[in-house]
Parts: structure tokens; sequence; C-alpha cells
């Protein structure tokens, strides 16, 4: 009798390796070449973590030798690499087997043959990681637009780490199974409500030969008691069969984000089963699947969303790569970040330009985070890159369909670049402003034909979640956008307060504000004058921070944290203020700095926070109260208006609170306070905080409190500072001097 199936071994361990030279390309698969004298590496891991390989950028051929059992009866032998980054061709034996595409993307080949001919094998797989050009450069070319490997942000902008990412990252196995196995598999939540949740199930079965297969599925809720499932009879062909249908549960238990309620996980199994060859009436089992699941809806209008049918806004950050080596990454290096974001009051973390390693969404899952995945699309790409664009969302679709925490699927990042060039210094020229913008306007192969092409992709294979064509792509006249919009006010043109004003003036930029921060450091001794890591947008720190205006490096490290935490508080507020009116949330770039030199985190390269996280922080409370910002400096006899709102994330009403708004100068003083009550998600228009300056010279100081009656007293509080300086000195009469 033979063994229970499916059953793998794994060959995960010492391989050796060798850079790709011009012989090896010949001979490197050849089961008697001698590669005694090789490097040793680690698989799963990267070949950047090797002394051997440090600096190299590939291509690196991996070999090891491994012994394998012969199948018994109709058992099918297959050879699975579970994540090759990023490209890579496979031998078994001396004989070619296939290729890999999609650095997340598992791949099986069948072996039975092979491992029916012989014991002893020998393995080979030619990996590559081309260097990608840096989307952080100013230096525009063609060359960024022109990309091949579909690495993302592995390599690409702002949050890449730095050096190459490649090499066998995730497990290498063989797995055994029985006559039909499965070669790919789907599981989303086609419904839920309060009465009534459904599951879809898609598999895709390799069958050796035609025959029926018995197909047995089950859900497990989260006590641990049956919540669905059955069993279903199929006749299948020889070679590849689709089979869906759907699963309805009754009394679910909805999964929700943190802010809004409980995170309930389901266990869905699958079974195949099969006749064993043997003549017995008993069916075996020849494959199986299990996901981890939640029952929730997502739905998306006008970049407003609803979790269940409930509104929420949404509070998002941006993630990179956690590192450049993915496969090295441990459970509680992963767990920090999520819990980082969910402690600073956030909803939403932006997989930015990459997938992730799987314990990141199991513990979103458990977290109650919501995730927008990206493809793995940053930048412009060539046309060759079409077909395995596709084959990507596809299979990120069945990688990632089940999990709940999974949102929003975005198919590409800036296609065509920012929508406004990075400063170079105290100007921007017109012409690289129009040339940036027409970009956008204008058709290009990434904007017209691959973007569409993967919504395309990405809806079809999910009608469950909303889909985001393109980041950071300007609406216009002749095209509603769907995307969020990259302004980068105060750190890539203008100031960080002009956000209000520019919101204001066109209304559709605030539907979703998912390009703003600044870059910042960490407080060291700086020797040189500007950053020089590979990401740093140097023509920034020239216009806003620029390092000669700082007697020493200390301080103009302080200076950055300090002025970055003051972008990202202004920015948010004003973003919350604009409420459903028209915005749906914002996401902020990004949780943590990509470089030990610095980086657009509000947490460094060690995860250790800087100033801007506080200021995250206290800008995403469920309550918050502000005022509109006065000017930097105003002189005495000025009249000031400053409209103060409150702003509520929380799903019920507050029914008694007092808002006091304090003008202070010295020992001069004028304060207005409002009782009233605080209505649920909402923003609301408290008073408008009315005076003139006195005639002091100083800095005035406006605070703002909320106090909550209901809940002990508790309290929001805001603070705003101005300059008062004689009309003279300002070289203006006595008016607001902005």
């Amino acid at each position: 009798m033979s063994s229970p199936t499916p059953r793998t071994t794994d060959l995960s361990g010492p391989w050796r390796a060798a850079a790709l030279s011009g012989e090896l390309h010949r001979s490197g698969a050849d089961p008697d070449l001698d590669d005694s004298s090789w490097a040793t590496v680690q698989v799963p891991g990267h070949w950047g973590s090797q002394e051997s390989f440090a600096e190299s950028s590939g291509p690196i051929l991996y070999r090891r030798s491994f012994e394998h059992e012969g199948p018994a009866g109709n058992e099918r032998v297959w050879l699975q690499l579970d994540g090759v980054l990023a490209q890579s061709d496979v031998w078994l034996d001396g004989s070619y087997v296939g290729d890999t595409i999609g650095y997340f993307v598992p791949h099986r080949f069948e072996i039975t043959d092979a491992c029916r001919l012989r014991t002893e094998h020998s393995l080979a797989v030619e990996v590559s990681c081309p260097d990608q050009p840096s989307e952080g450069s100013d230096a525009e070319s063609e060359a960024k637009r022109d990309k091949r490997s579909l690495t993302g942000s592995l390599q690409t902008g702002p949050l890449a780490p730095p050096g190459s990412p490649g090499g066998i990252w995730q497990p290498v196995r063989t797995v055994t199974t029985g006559p039909v196995a499965i070669r790919h598999s789907r599981l989303l939540c086609t419904a839920a409500n309060a009465e009534h949740a459904e599951l879809s199930v898609r598999l895709v079965l390799d069958a050796k030969e035609a025959g029926e297969v018995r197909i047995d599925t089950s859900v497990t809720g989260p006590a641990g008691v049956a919540a669905g499932g059955g069993t279903q009879t199929h006749t299948v062909a020889g070679g590849e069969n689709r089979i869906e249908w759907s699963v309805p549960i009754g009394d679910p238990k909805l999964w929700w984000p943190a802010s809004m309620g409980e995170q309930p996980l389901y266990e869905v199994a699958v079974a195949v089963r099969t006749d064993d060859g043997t003549g017995s009436s008993e069916l075996t089992t020849s494959d199986r699947k299990h996901w981890r699941t939640g029952l929730r809806t997502v739905e998306m209008d006008n970049l407003v969303w609803r979790v269940n049918g409930e509104r929420l806004f949404v509070k998002g950050v941006s993630l990179g790569p956690q590192s450049r080596f993915l496969g090295a990454l441990s459970a509680e290096q992963i767990e920090r970040d999520i819990r980082s974001a969910r402690d600073a009051g956030l909803d939403m973390v932006r997989v930015h330009g990459h997938v992730a390693r799987p314990e990141l969404y199991a513990e979103a899952n458990r977290a109650g985070l919501l995730l927008w995945q990206d493809l793995p699309l940053v930048g412009g790409y060539a046309t060759s890159t079409r077909k395995a664009a596709r084959f990507i969302a596809r299979e990120a679709v069945d990688l990632l369909g089940h999990h709940p925490s999974v949102a929003v699927w975005c198919g590409h990042d800036e296609p065509n670049g920012a929508p406004l060039p990075k400063p170079r210094g105290a100007s921007e020229p017109l012409q690289a402003v129009g040339r940036t913008l027409g970009r956008h306007i204008m058709p290009s192969w990434n904007r017209t034909m691959l973007d569409p092409l993967l919504r395309r992709e990405l809806r079809t294979g999910d009608e469950t979640r909303p889909v985001i064509t393109r980041s950071g792509s300007l609406p216009f006249l002749t095209e509603q956008s769907g995307s969020d919009t990259h302004l980068w006010l105060g750190w890539r043109t203008g100031a960080h307060e002009d956000l209000a004003e520019v919101l204001r003036s066109w209304p559709r930029l605030g539907a979703f504000l998912g390009g703003f921060g600044s870059q910042s450091v960490p407080i060291s001794d700086w020797a040189g004058e500007e950053p020089s890591w590979a990401t740093a947008e140097t023509g920034s720190f020239e216009r806003y921070l620029h390092r000669q205006a700082y007697a020493d490096g200390e301080s103009w490290a302080a200076a950055t944290q300090a002025y970055q935490a003051d972008l990202i508080r202004s920015q948010i507020e004003t973003m919350r203020r604009l409420k459903y009116r028209p915005s749906g949330g914002f996401c902020l770039m990004a949780l943590a700095d990509a470089e030990a030199d610095g980086g657009f985190g509000v947490l460094d390269h060690k995860r250790n926070p800087k100033a801007a996280y506080d200021a995250l922080v206290d800008a995403c409370r469920p309550v918050i109260v502000v005022a509109d910002a006065p000017p930097s400096i105003t002189t005495p006899g000025s009249e000031m208006a400053l409209a103060v709102h409150a702003v509520s994330d929380l799903r019920t009403r507050v029914d008694r609170v007092t808002v006091t708004a304090r003008a202070t100068c010295r020992d001069w003083q004028h304060e207005q306070k409002w009782e009233g009550a605080l209505a649920p998600d909402r923003c609301d228009f408290i008073g408008t905080l009315s005076f003139t300056v006195p005639e002091i010279n100083g800095v005035l100081v406006i605070d703002v409190e909320l106090r909550d009656h209901e809940q002990g007293g508790r309290a929001a509080t805001n603070r705003y500072q101005t300059v008062v300086i004689p009309a003279a000195e300002a070289g203006a009469s006595p008016s607001l001097v902005r």
C-alpha cells in the first residue's frame, strides 16, 4: 500500500552556487559537473547575504543533489519552487524542466518520469535579477520607463532597499500527489452580511488520465464549529480541468477592521479524492488545499470606502519591502511593523510596489488592518513585459485573494513618473513641468495599453474587490480618475501649508491623497553637506532643508525630522477636515526607511520612531480638533479669523462636548468656547476663533481643546503658532501676512 499523499520532501539547506559564466551556460546543468569547489549558499536565501556574492548582481547558478524514492502505483512527483527572485531556468538531471517568472509565484513542474528512472538526482537553477534604473534619481531617462524585471519596490523607487535582492528566497521541495493534482487554486468571499455569507472556490486540476474525482470541502468557524462544506463528484479529462463552486455559510461572523469590530477567521479545507488504483473501493486523498480566511465585503465609490456596508475614512501608510532579503525576515520583524501601524491609529497599510512574505498577510488578518495591495510595477516598463505582467496579476489573486485584509488591488504605481518633477534646486524649469504633465495626458504604452490590461485581469479574476488602475495619476477633464493623488506639496513643489488651498481650487485632487511626506535623516553627526544614499532626493533637501543653513549635522538632522513631523501633521489634519467631502482618506509615504541614512519613514531603518511618528499618532487619533493654520508671520492690528473643526471617527454619537479655543501672547489672552454634541464618523464645523492681533511683539500661540464630558473629561488638543512682528519690519501695512 502506498504512503499517504500528498507528501513533501524539503530541499532547503546548503546548495552550491557560482557566478554564471560563458562556460557554465553550456555545462552548468550537467549532472557530472564537479561543483565541489563552488561557494556554499543557503536556500531559502539571497545571494547578497553570502560573502562570496555580496556585491554581485548575478546571474547565479544554484546546484544541489538529492535522493528521491520512485513513485508508487499511480502517484505523481512534482518539483515545486515557492519563490525565485526574480526569474530562473530549471534543469533536472541535465534536462530542461521549465522557467519561473514572478518572484512571489509558486511554480510546479512534473518530474514523475525522472523519479521512476533513478533515485539520485541533480538539480540546477539559473537565477537572474538584473539591476534596474533608479526611480529615485533626479535624472530623467528613457531607461526608467523601459524596465523589464517585475520586481517593483524591491529594486525601484524611494522605498527600494539598496543592493541586489536576487536568490531562491522561498523553499524548494518535491511534492508527491495522487493521479489528480491541484495546479491552481483560488478562494474568494463573494458575499457577507449579518445573515448570510458565501465563499467561491476555484481549482484547476491536472489529471493523469480521465476519470472521476470526489471533492470534499469543509469550513470551520472561529470557535472550531463546522460552518459549511459538502461533497461533489466530477468527471475529469486527462490534463487540466477547471472546477468552480460556491460554499454558503449561515450565521456568519464578519471580519472587521480593528477600529470597527472583531476579526474572526475561518478555516477552509479542500481534499481531492480518487481511486487509489489498487481495486479497493476506498478513495484516497490525491491532493489537498487549505486556506484561512475571513468573511467581509469591501466597496469603493469615488475613493470612499465601505467595509461590510459601513463607511470608513481610511488612514493609511505605505510599507516598502521590509528588507531586500525577504527570505531572512522573521515573523517577529513582520509583526512589529504591522503593530507599529496599528498602534499609530491607522486602518490601512499599502504594500507598496511589491508582494510581501505570507506572514505579513496573516498578521494583518489578525490585527484588523486593511491592505492596499500593489502589483510589483513601479514606473515605466517595456512592451515585452505584457505577458508576464498579466500572468503575475492572475497569480496575485490566486495567492492573496482569500485574505480578508486585502481590500484593494492596484495595478501600477506612477506609470509615467511623478505628476510633478522633483526639484533640482531653487526653481523648477517650466519646460520640465510641461514635459512631466504631458506624460500624464498623452497616450503611452504603460498608461494606455499595459494598465487597462492589468485592470481587466484583476477585475476578471476577482470581482469582490475594487481595482485602482494606476496610482498617482492626475484627474483630467477627459478622464474620471479612480486614482489616488500624489501632490508632494512641501517636498517636491510648493509649501506643505498649500494643500488646503490647492484642494479648494481643484477638489477632485482631494479624493484620496496617496503621495505625500518628506524625507528625514537620523540624528547623528552628518559630516557631508548633502545626503548621498541611493534614494535620497537631494534636490528637495537643497530646496527645503539645505545642509549649509545649519551649524552642524546634528541640528540639521533634527530640523529634517521636525519638518517631516509638521508636514505630516498639517496635511493629515487637512485631509481629515475634508472627510467624505470629498476625501475618502490618505496614505502616507512611508512607515519605515529603506536605508540606514534616512528616507520617507516615520520609523528609521532600525524601527526607532522619529519625531514624525508621534505626529502621526496625534493626527490619527479617533477624535481630533483642528483650526485653520495661521500665517507664519503677522503684525499688530491684523484681524485673525480661524475656523475650528472637530473630526470624529467614532461609530457612536457623543452627546456633550466642550470646545475651547485660546490665543495667547505674553500677558495677552483671548478665549472662545462652544458646547454641543459630536456626531459619529463626521467632521463638524464648531465655530470661528476671531480676534485682533494685539500690540505686542513675540510668539502668538493658539490652543484648541475638545473635552468629552461622557468619557471622564477625555480631551483632544492642538496647538498652532505665529510670530507677531512690527508692521515696518514686515514691510506691509497692518494686515494678514501670508
